[in-house]
């Protein structure tokens, strides 16, 4: 009789941490994942195609989409920016930012960055 319940004891110890392995890798699976994303996504050979001088606010609008700020200045100024970033459970977070000034219509300065 011993013998059948240590046969029954080593099985059932055997199925509780097959059933903690399962459950701790579900859950890291669960936590990697996890992430979450603001705005669109900038994409470094679109920006390099920004021309100052020559591109325009609806030059940019089409490559970029609506940007997520903007802001008008005096002169016919307009500061436009386009922001990007993620965030994962069990990573670091990376984020971009395009900043575009625009007189008139048309590009005379930009920054992009990415960190």
């Amino acid at each position: 009789m011993i013998k059948g319940l240590r046969v029954f004891t080593l099985h059932l110890t055997t199925g509780i941490n097959l059933m903690r392995a399962l459950f701790v890798t579900g859950l890291i699976f669960a936590l990697a994942a996890c992430s979450s994303s603001v705005g669109r996504n900038v994409d470094t050979a679109t920006v390099q195609k920004i021309r100052p001088g020559l591109t325009t606010r609806a030059d940019l609008i089409a490559m970029f989409g609506p940007p997520d700020t903007e802001s008008p200045y005096p002169n016919g100024q307009q500061l436009l920016m386009w922001k990007y970033s993620k965030a994962r459970a069990l990573a670091t977070s990376a984020g971009e930012t395009l900043t575009v000034q625009t007189k008139n219509g048309k590009v005379f300065n930009y920054t992009f960055s990415k960190s």
